[in-house]
């Protein structure tokens, strides 16, 4: 890759922009997301960065379109090809309740009316034997059914077909005639658990016509704009990229490939200053991310989207509705709720000015004195504050509290909710995040850190430089990756026979690593078994290596108290990642010793304070230097973000440009 190298990624209220000079510098931009266009964002911020006529460029996109096409099953129309007697399966699903106690449980379903699925006769047993063989009749038979239904997308899903694919690619080879994709589910998910897999092969049918033909689109503008030598690689849930071709082949790999940059940056950043495990905080307008991410490689296990499950790998997160944009109201028992819903890009928070009239999180944040009205993305995007104040005024009617005193209580519940999926990826996990450093990001992420941090008992958060923009940071700091995996379902068998089952998937992923132009010295490989105790329901991942019996008995140990030596272990898959080369983004500068002066004072409602206003020392970021020190109550505002520090903590840059936090517990 020769071209200007930017990263975008295109949030659900904004899409941010970071460009890479190459010597260590980095130029920023932040643009209103367009949810009914989102190339149209993503080639503003690119022309704000690296003008087209100017050479051509590297763009690493992180996008939440399959995302939210699947949180809204606004997919394409698939028809839903299966064994015979097996129709039911995904409205079936599984029989665990995400709330146990939920009088009236709505189990999710994917979007696929029984009217489109065709059941065909054919049969396989558990070890992948024909028990009724697939006829030529059958196919055709089966083809024509399909053909009536007009799909836009064909998803082949045979009983037991990741042992024995035979059947699903002579259907593949007869439903292809029909010009539209079809999707194998022996290809995009060759692993048992029928449900699981079925919703897999459903979800990457129906993303092609969305997903595809979006990115094509892209990929073209940029070609046409900035020159042929240009190329376009997309996020992937699992923490690296792969071109966009590759990219609308396989959509249901980009099911998370928004939160996955920030989750990448914040590691890279990790590595680089020193620290092992760290918490992380990534809040943006629509809703936040928290993750645990262990010092090394990060974990991968299988996602899930709109509760339906996945058999494809990312990096683990968990994600609450809470966001810069979240709105507040009443409940149906009278108490005070903060999001899911989100006032998005459009028309956005009512101090936006943009015909919003809901109270939201920037709100509640604008009325407290946290955000200054003329600082808001350097100055760009002025605020109203009077707007803010009429909402939150309107919100406070039904509790019987004033503006300020309602935008104090709209912030204390956010907060909750944040603290609540913090200790679910901490603490719920086995993990004492009190010896842990808090990476703290997004536009909103600084807003609420230090009070997060105070909750779990954290003495340290780090806000890295580029905070708002730095899930796109993350977009340069990404390998070319390629993640697959098989089903072993047998006992963990010896050295040699693992590397027989390895090989496959190595062959694999080095094959489409270098087809994309990745030389075969510079793949990094990393091996993983899935292993699980005879009898348990469920088990964890280990690298392979020596021992991993010993291995495995230690860390179930660790985890659950207890190890069964005596009962045998089970290989449920491999897994191989292959990784292509990767540059660090990070370039430590010097320090120096200084206390930093503020620009101004202004007055902030915080929570130390009750009812009343602190004066609090207003900071511009690009303004501070490694090694400038500075004491809360204090606000650091920059042009992707804010930070608030609070009373009784103090912050210093450090080498990286990274605002480190700190307070004596």
């Amino acid at each position: 890759m020769a071209g200007r190298r930017v990263g975008i990624d295109t949030g659900g209220t904004f899409t941010d922009a970071i460009a890479a000079d190459g010597a260590g510098g980095f130029q920023v931009a932040k643009v209103p997301t367009t949810p009914r266009a989102p190339a149209a964002a993503v080639l503003t911020a690119l022309q704000r960065l690296a003008p087209a006529g100017g050479g051509p460029v590297d763009l690493v996109h992180g996008t939440t379109h399959a995302t939210n096409a699947l949180l809204t099953g606004r997919l394409g129309r698939v028809v839903l090809v299966v064994t015979r007697g097996f129709a039911d399966l995904l409205a079936i699903g599984r029989q665990e309740r995400a709330r146990l106690y939920d009088l009236e449980p709505r189990p999710p379903r994917p979007n696929l009316p029984r009217s489109r699925v065709v059941e065909v006769r054919e049969r396989l047993d558990a070890a992948g034997r024909v028990l009724e063989e697939l006829t030529t009749a059958e196919v055709e038979r089966a083809a024509a059914e399909v053909a009536k239904r007009r799909p836009e997308a064909v998803a082949v899903l045979l009983l037991h077909a990741w042992r024995q694919p035979r059947h699903e690619r002579r259907l593949g080879r007869a439903l292809r005639r029909l010009g539209v994709p079809v999707v194998l589910s022996s290809e995009v998910a060759p692993e048992v658990r029928e449900y699981e897999r079925g919703v897999t092969t459903w979800a990457d049918a129906g993303l092609r016509p969305v997903v595809g033909p979006a990115l094509r689109l892209l990929d073209l503008a940029l070609t046409e704009g900035w020159g042929p030598g240009s190329c376009l690689r997309v996020m992937r849930s699992d923490g690296g990229t792969c071109e966009a071709a590759a990219a609308a082949e396989r959509p249901v790999n980009l099911a998370l490939s928004g939160p996955a940059g920030g989750l990448a940056a914040a590691r890279s950043l990790a590595d680089a200053r020193g620290d092992g495990a760290v918490l992380t905080l990534d809040m943006g307008g629509t809703s936040t991310d928290v993750a645990l991410l262990p010092a090394g490689e990060p974990p991968l296990a299988p996602i899930g989207v709109a509760g339906l499950p996945l058999l494809c790998r990312g990096l683990p997160l968990h994600t609450v509705g809470t966001g810069g944009g979240s709105l507040a109201r009443p409940d149906a028992g009278g108490a005070l709720r903060v999001g899911p819903d989100s006032a998005g890009a459009e028309p956005g928070p009512a101090c936006y000015g943009r015909g919003g009239a809901r109270a939201t999180v920037t709100d509640a944040h604008l009325v407290a004195g946290r955000l200054h009205p003329e600082e808001f993305l350097g100055g760009e995007f002025p605020l109203r504050p009077e707007r803010a104040e009429a909402a939150l005024a309107e919100l406070g009617r039904a509790f019987g509290l004033e503006p300020t005193a309602a935008a104090q209580a709209l912030l204390e519940v956010a907060t909750t909710g944040m603290e609540r999926a913090l200790r679910r990826v901490s603490l719920a996990e086995g993990h004492d995040p009190r010896g842990l450093a808090l990476y703290a990001f997004g536009g909103a992420g600084g807003l609420h850190a230090a009070w997060l941090a105070d909750r779990l008992g954290m003495a340290r958060v780090v806000v890295p430089p580029f905070a708002g923009v730095f899930s796109a940071l993350g977009l340069l700091a990404a390998p070319p990756r390629r993640t697959f995996a098989r089903s072993v379902l047998a006992p963990l068998p010896a050295a040699a026979e693992r590397r027989r089952l390895f090989a496959p998937l190595v062959e694999r992923a080095r094959a489409e690593l270098r087809a994309e132009g990745v030389a075969a010295s510079r793949i990094r490989l990393r091996r993983v078994l899935e292993l699980r105790g005879e009898g348990q329901a469920g088990g964890f991942a280990l690298p392979e290596g020596p021992d991993p019996l010993g291995r495995f008995h230690a860390e179930h140990e660790r985890r659950f108290g207890y190890a069964r030596r005596d009962r045998p272990v089970l290989l449920d898959a491999v897994r191989v990642q292959a990784d292509g080369p990767v540059v660090s983004p990070w370039r430590p500068r010097r320090l120096r010793r200084r206390t930093a002066q503020p620009r101004f004072f202004a007055a902030a409602h915080l929570p130390e304070t009750g009812a009343g206003r602190r004066r609090c020392g207003w900071y511009r970021r690009e303004e501070l230097a490694p090694g400038d020190r500075l004491a809360g109550p204090a606000v650091v505002a920059e042009y992707s973000g804010t930070t608030v520090v609070p009373p009784g903590w103090r912050a210093r840059v450090g080498r990286f440009g990274e605002l480190v936090l700190e307070v004596k517990r």
